[in-house]
């Protein structure tokens, strides 16, 4: 929204009409919703999920995309991700998590915004995936290696911190165990 306002407000002071009013996107979410996203991404957290494997720690980027790292909190502490599958592995791309029905097509009956930020697609980036602007739910990837070309793309929102030997192992439908988040370092 603050970028259409913005591109609205341009075109108007070069004399030009905006082809339509830059309107907020309806969230279904209220202020205290989003004071409660605030207050809780005003602490550092990290992710621990445990697969066959071994373990991966991830810090989230709470400050930097503080809805998509509480939606992912809310949802590994609701079971959601517990006894999932990597459903999509590409070798030196991404390992893909998230989807309930285990094929890549499936997520939560809602979808988040997106939250771009000038984190960067390094090896290890956690990133929420998308089928369009403003579709992230559940679904997230790791990066295996540097990927700048999904840079200002898709919401970075953590960083393995140990375990990417053991991120780099997984194959294609290997089990995850359960995912759980803390404020506290594990």
């Amino acid at each position: 929204y603050v970028v259409r306002r913005e591109a609205a407000a341009a075109l108007r002071r070069a004399g030009e009409t905006p082809p339509r009013e830059a309107a907020p996107v309806e969230t279904g979410r209220s202020l205290d919703d989003y004071r409660t996203i605030l207050e809780w991404a005003e602490k550092p957290h990290w992710a621990e999920i445990q697969t066959e494997g071994g373990r991966v720690v991830v810090e989230l980027f709470s400050q930097e995309a503080p809805l998509t790292c509480w939606n992912f909190a809310q949802l590994a502490g609701s079971g959601y991700f517990d006894r999932g599958v990597w459903h999509r592995v590409v070798p030196d791309f991404v390992l893909q998590d998230g989807c309930p029905r285990g094929d890549g097509y499936g997520g939560p009956d809602w979808q988040i915004r997106c939250e771009i930020n000038r984190e960067h697609y390094t090896t290890g980036a956690l990133g929420m995936a998308l089928s369009g602007k403003d579709t992230g739910g559940s679904q997230y990837f790791f990066t295996h290696s540097d990927q700048p070309h999904l840079d200002g793309r898709y919401t970075v929102f953590g960083h393995i911190q140990s375990g990417q030997e053991v991120a780099d192992r997984i194959v294609q439908g290997s089990p995850i165990f359960s995912i759980h988040v803390t404020s506290e370092r594990p």
